[in-house]
């Protein structure tokens, strides 16, 4: 009995308290509000350390970039030249950038009609024919041949060709002895009055490699064969095939030469020819592509040859120290009488329409019957459109290269 009356009397002393706790802490009561009270000061809270942090970073950026400015400031003051150095480096790279403006705009002030030549206009001519390979060089060999004394071989023809292959067979040494001995002979043959050929009639290709060995004891010439016909490509590949793509004339070289002397006249026979006719020539008769691993791979080269000879055009100085006037060897081949009215202007030969009426150039060999299969007249097709582009691309520089201002 006593024991049940201590256990009912702590019960209800128990119930007390926690009512007398409920009463005193209302918080408990409304447990809901509280809650949300505790997150919203937590977000606050959140908020100012955001702050705090965003003004703490800035403050270790602006003291990096400080400390950066002192590390170069001192560099600066231990090595004094290194900005000069960046200076003088920033301005010559302004300068080129100027020169290159220059230039452009130099290309872009063009007269409105092409510099036409006019025979015997006081200049004494250097002919050079420019053309791939498989144009007709031969017949223009047979032509000067046949002009006699009225047209010499120059000097500077086969002079040039050794510059060209001072570049492409790496023997640098012997380029400035070759431009010399160039200048030198522009002068001296701008003295008679005649008509220079600068390549097809050959002749004096001994005497510049004498010449060359003399200017050079103990040096090996760049090119100890003969000098060829001056086509794009000229020559075979020597002493490998693979070196036949690198084997190509160089218009500038010619141009530097007879620059400043007076009297002289570069004159550029762009000589072109249909290219299903070129391609039959080099890859059927002739057959020069079995050299190179096919008709294929000699395209390609002659094409690569008609870009050379187009950039070779767009580098040429103005009229009237130097013109391009385009010839189509089929025209001149069949005697069309204005293309043999500009032969004789080129060539400042009044008969030269006669003569070109005499010539004939050694016959090409029949060759095969080219390609048999339609998938190989299709392939053929495809790339005699690609020299048709090239050449074209040659003809184009050589019409720009008329118009321009001198």
């Amino acid at each position: 009995m006593a024991r049940r009356t201590i256990i009912t009397i702590a019960v209800g002393l128990l119930l007390l308290l926690g009512a007398a706790h409920v009463y005193l802490h209302p918080t408990l009561r409304q447990p809901v509000s509280n809650e949300d009270d505790t997150i919203a000061r937590l977000e606050k809270l959140h908020q100012t350390l955001a702050e705090k942090t965003s003004i703490q970073e800035k403050a270790l950026a602006s003291y990096k970039a400080t400390t950066l400015a002192a590390q170069d400031a001192v560099k600066t003051q231990a090595n004094p030249t290194s900005a000069r150095i960046e200076e003088a480096v920033a301005a010559r790279l302004a300068a080129i950038q100027r020169e290159a403006d220059l230039h452009a705009e130099a290309h872009r002030e063009h007269h409105a009609e092409p510099y036409v030549l006019q025979k015997h206009n006081g200049h004494v001519p250097f002919v050079f024919v420019a053309g791939l390979e498989g144009t007709g060089h031969h017949w223009w060999k047979a032509f000067w041949e046949q002009c006699g004394s009225k047209a010499r071989p120059s000097l500077l023809g086969p002079l040039a060709w050794q510059r060209a292959a001072a570049v492409f067979n790496a023997k640098m040494a012997l380029d400035l002895p070759a431009s010399k001995l160039m200048t030198e002979a522009a002068k001296a043959e701008v003295a008679a009055p005649v008509t220079y050929a600068l390549n097809t009639l050959g002749g004096r290709n001994d005497e510049a490699m004498r010449l060359l060995k003399a200017s050079s004891p103990g040096q090996t010439l760049p090119w100890g064969e003969g000098e060829g016909m001056g086509s794009y490509p000229n020559w075979w590949g020597t002493p490998t095939p693979d070196h036949k793509a690198l084997q190509m004339p160089d218009l500038t070289y010619m141009a530097d030469a007879l620059r400043g002397v007076q009297g002289a006249q570069l004159r550029i026979v762009l000589l072109t020819r249909e290219a299903s006719q070129i391609v039959r020539s080099v890859c059927d008769k002739r057959n020069f592509a079995k050299s190179v691993g096919g008709c294929a791979a000699e395209v390609q080269i002659l094409s690569l040859g008609a870009g050379i000879l187009s950039t070779q055009i767009e580098a040429l100085p103005p009229p009237p120290s130097v013109i391009c006037e385009h010839m189509k060897f089929g025209r001149l081949q069949a005697g069309d009488a204005g293309t043999l009215e500009r032969l004789s202007v080129l060539s400042n030969i009044d008969d030269a329409a006669r003569v070109a009426k005499r010539v004939r150039a050694p016959p090409s060999p029949p060759g095969g019957a080219g390609p048999k299969t339609e998938r190989a007249k299709r392939d053929r097709e495809q790339l005699v459109g690609v020299l048709a582009r090239a050449q074209e691309a040659a003809v184009s520089a050589c019409a720009r290269q008329a118009l321009r201002r001198a």
